[in-house]
C-alpha cells in the first residue's frame, strides 16, 4: 500500500429493535471525516417488530448498504455482514447499533494500524459513556482497563483476511465478541486504540445494574463452551 493511501474500512452494524438510536448511530457513522471511498457502511437488520428497518433505509445509499437477515441472533447478522464485505476492505469495524463514532475515528484508526509494525490481526477501543453520569465515567474507566486485555464492549476491530475462516459462533446469545477476539489473538497480535471517539448507551447498566452486569458477563466468560451455548441472556432495549 502506498504511504498515502488510505485503508479501506467496512463498519459493520447488527441491529434489532433498535429505532431509538440506529439513526443518531447511522447519522454519526456517515459524517465521519474520512474520504467516502475508503469505506462502507452495512447494516444488517434482522427481525425487528419496530422502525429499524425503515429509519436506516433512509441512508441507504452510496457507501451504506442495508440488508435483511430472519436468522435471529447478533451473531448470524455480523455473519451476514462479513457475507456482504466489499472486496476492497482491509478492516471491520463491529459496531453495535446504540454506539456513537466521533468525526475523527476513522482518521485515528488508520494512522494507528498504518504506523504499526506488528502483524496486528484483531482489537478493540476506548470506549466512553453516552450519559449515565458519575457511576457510568467510573465504570467504564474500570471496564477500558479490560479493554486494554482482550475485552470488548460495543466494538471489535478485525483484519478483513481473517474471514472467512473465522465466525461468529451463532449458538451464542452473547460474548460473542470475546470468542471471536480469542480465536483472532491466536492468528496475529491483539490491539487496543486509545481513541475518544467511540461513544455507547448506558442503558443495558441503567436497566440492569452496573456490577449486576458485569458479574452477569464475568460468570458467562468461565463457563464451559457448552454451558455458553445453553445460556440465557435478557436482551435490553
Amino acid at each position: 500500500m502506498a504511504s498515502g493511501q488510505k485503508l479501506y474500512f467496512s463498519i459493520i452494524i447488527p441491529a434489532h429493535n433498535e429505532e431509538e438510536y440506529i439513526g443518531a448511530t447511522l447519522e454519526h457513522a456517515t459524517g465521519l471525516s474520512y474520504p467516502e471511498e475508503s469505506f462502507e457502511v452495512i447494516v444488517v437488520e434482522n427481525g425487528s417488530s419496530d422502525r429499524t428497518l425503515d429509519i436506516a433505509k433512509q441512508f441507504e445509499g452510496g457507501n451504506v448498504r442495508v440488508f435483511e437477515n430472519d436468522k435471529a441472533g447478533v451473531s448470524a447478522a455480523k455473519n451476514l455482514g462479513i457475507d456482504r464485505l466489499s472486496p476492497r476492505s482491509d478492516w471491520v469495524v463491529f459496531l453495535d447499533a446504540d454506539t456513537i463514532l466521533k468525526p475523527n475515528f476513522l482518521l485515528d484508526l488508520d494512522a494507528r494500524l498504518r504506523a504499526s509494525r506488528k502483524p496486528l490481526s484483531v482489537g478493540t477501543t476506548k470506549v466512553l459513556p453516552l450519559g449515565g453520569g458519575r457511576d457510568a465515567r467510573i465504570w467504564f474507566a474500570i471496564y477500558d482497563q479490560l479493554h486494554r486485555l482482550g475485552g470488548s464492549y460495543a466494538i471489535q476491530i478485525a483484519k478483513r483476511s481473517l474471514f472467512p475462516a473465522l465466525r461468529f459462533d451463532e449458538h451464542l446469545i452473547m460474548g460473542e465478541d470475546v470468542r471471536l477476539i480469542k480465536e483472532a489473538r491466536k492468528l496475529g497480535k491483539f490491539f487496543y486504540v486509545p481513541t475518544p471517539t467511540v461513544y455507547t448507551s448506558t442503558r443495558r447498566f441503567d436497566a440492569t445494574g452496573y456490577w449486576r452486569l458485569y458479574f452477569q458477563w464475568a460468570s458467562f466468560e468461565i463457563l464451559p463452551r457448552r454451558l455458553q451455548k445453553r445460556r440465557g441472556y435478557k436482551v435490553v432495549r
